[in-house]
């Protein structure tokens, strides 16, 4: 079990590097939704795209935290036993 969660973590924390890029490309995404959306004169759908957009990139800013928070507790629970 141990092995199974260091694994898990050094997987999660090598999986860091690739966020920053993951997270710009959604930003010209979301720039992209609105410059479109403005020049086809129709803003409502296009905000709303970019707003699940940025809501999808908080969620799993969110779920990667909430995950780190769990294997390093049960990284430290595990050491105890």
């Amino acid at each position: 079990m141990r092995r199974l969660v260091a694994e898990q973590l050094d997987q999660v924390e090598r999986a860091r590097k690739g966020l920053p890029y993951w997270l710009g490309t959604m930003g010209i995404v979301v720039i992209a939704l609105v410059v479109f959306g403005a020049v086809s004169g129709s803003l409502v759908s296009p905000l709303v795209f970019a707003a699940g957009v940025v809501a999808l990139c908080f969620w799993v800013l969110w779920m990667r935290r909430r995950s780190l928070e769990r294997l390093h507790r049960m990284r430290q629970v595990l050491q105890y036993k």
